[in-house]
């Protein structure tokens, strides 16, 4: 089975999942320069026109994981979006219809031909998601925007054997210290960073996260930004 990632940077991720995929936090205007004049460094990866995933999932309602200016360019008549109940308020003032909107809270989840996913607990926002992919045989476990929290462990139950994480330790997120912890506590065996390298002021180093793995035995993996990898090059 096709199984491949691709990093649009911040905490966006596209799913190849076999024959259909998954998109999870596209943030590809540079919406959050004219609201807190933070400029996005990296270019934008794809227009928003031409996400072809068959969901859109936004883990909370901040702007750069649920933007205006990129969700309102998308196909709103083939697209279906997802997300707490948060985003679905989002998604209606958007004017996206009912019948394209699928709720995904903490403990919901969603199939997707052969893929399962779950909503879970995220310590960010009131009602913040991270998110977890089964498919094929791997489970991969994308936090989200989240500070530590015991309460992360319940991921457990979905015995992810890849971690993303957010490491950039402000704004309400984990730096790479507490997100190697969290990598060892799951006992994953590949941690990948995130949520780094999209703004000058909100920015840290994925070496810091390698350095803090050193020992664990769990593989540490980089992804490139747009540049779609297999799950066997992060796996093995």
């Amino acid at each position: 089975m096709d199984y491949k990632l691709v990093w649009l940077g911040q905490g966006g991720f596209i799913f190849q999942l076999g024959n259909t995929s998954l998109c999870v936090d596209p943030y590809l205007s540079d919406s959050v320069k004219e609201l807190d004049g933070f400029a996005r460094i990296l270019p934008v990866p794809v227009a928003p026109r031409d996400l072809k995933s068959e969901i859109i999932i936004c883990t909370h309602d901040h702007l750069d994981h649920l933007d205006d200016e990129t969700i309102k360019y998308t196909d709103y008549q083939s697209l279906t979006y997802a997300g707490p109940s948060s985003c679905r308020q989002h998604f209606l003032k958007l004017q996206i219809p009912e019948n394209r909107l699928q709720l995904l809270n903490r403990g919901d989840s969603i199939k997707l031909e052969d893929a399962d996913i779950f909503g879970t607990y995220a310590a960010h926002t009131s009602d913040s998601i991270g998110v977890v992919v089964r498919y094929s045989g791997i489970t991969i476990y994308l936090v989200g925007d989240s500070c530590y929290d015991d309460k992360l462990l319940e991921a457990q139950q979905y015995h992810p054997d890849i971690l993303i994480c957010c490491i950039n330790g402000k704004l309400g997120n984990m730096n790479h210290q507490e997100a190697a912890a969290l990598a060892r506590q799951l006992g994953v065996k590949t941690a990948c960073p995130c949520h780094y390298g999209m703004f000058l002021e909100n920015t840290a180093d994925p070496g810091d996260f390698k350095q803090s793995l050193s020992g664990s035995g769990i593989k540490y993996f980089e992804f490139e930004f747009n540049r779609f990898v297999s799950i066997a090059e992060i796996l093995i």
